[in-house]
């Protein structure tokens, strides 16, 4: 069955776009409640988690590497139930890292910008042009996070295979449309995309486990078989294959480790100057 990934400008319209539509055509939904489980499973604050969402990495934030790992946290957690299919997601960027599975719908909704205008100008009682700012502020703060999470810019419509503007499409259209179109032969689970999704799952369970000792570690899947590719000094090479070999192999479903490690320069002349 399909898979249907919700994302939008506006938290509360997106979540509740989702709810409707999963109603409509049966499906559990996912939401941010997910990331409660997967701080208990990884022993990390949930607001860390919310927090990592929303944020960039920053010199007086969050780190880099407690960012991505974070990331990687729900990426798995997301991941683990996608693959149970009949689901609606939304409000946790899994449109982003769920490519070339063809059985995933990717929905992306459009409030209507006057009416957002309208209501941050009167919950906050200031001028609709300051409110209009603050608005465009937060659409280029989602574009710059999902350009550093992933190198894709959440904005561009080429990433959807639907767009809907809620300016002229009332919020009941807009699910009619989607309870329509996610019945569409194309978005059946064939064996190929179900393939897919596994891999892309087992990747980021490997990732939630290595990037904690391997930060900047890259890791693709395919049929069981992990490739991770990461950085050493010659001399930590050996040691460091032997490391994400011995973890990566005590994950389920793994049944082969192929590491890659390319030599770290930059580590390497910091410390020719010492």
């Amino acid at each position: 069955m399909p898979v249907i990934i919700i994302s939008s400008d506006s938290y509360q319209t997106g979540r509740g776009i989702a709810e409707s539509a999963a109603r409509v055509v049966g499906y559990d939904t996912i939401g941010r409640e997910i990331l409660g489980k997967a701080a208990d499973r990884y022993k990390v604050p949930e607001a860390k988690l919310r927090k990592a969402l929303e944020e960039t990495p920053s010199f007086l934030g969050m780190s880099t590497k407690l960012w991505r790992l974070y990331l990687a946290y729900i990426e798995e957690a997301v991941l683990s139930r996608l693959l149970r299919d009949n689901v609606v997601c939304y409000g946790l960027a899994a449109h982003l890292y769920v490519l070339g599975v063809s059985h995933v719908l990717r929905i992306r909704i459009l409030s209507d910008a006057e009416k957002r205008v309208s209501h941050l100008a009167s919950r906050q009682s200031i001028p609709p042009d300051k409110a209009k700012k603050l608005l465009e502020k937060e659409k280029q703060a989602g574009r710059s996070w999902s350009m550093e999470a992933f190198r894709l810019d959440e904005t561009d419509p080429s990433q959807y295979d639907l767009v809907i503007s809620l300016s002229q499409i009332d919020q009941g259209e807009a699910v009619k449309i989607i309870r329509e179109t996610v019945g569409y032969a194309r978005f059946k689970a064939m064996t190929y995309s179900v393939r897919c999704m596994e891999d892309l799952a087992l990747a980021s369970k490997a990732r939630a486990v290595l990037l904690e000792h391997f930060p900047g570690a890259r890791v693709r899947a395919d049929r069981g078989t992990l490739v991770v590719e990461t950085l050493a000094l010659k001399r930590e090479k050996e040691k460091k294959i032997r490391a994400i070999k011995e973890m990566a192999g005590k994950i389920p479903g793994v049944q082969y480790v192929e590491v890659h490690v390319t030599n770290d320069f930059l580590r390497q002349a910091a410390e020719s100057f010492r």
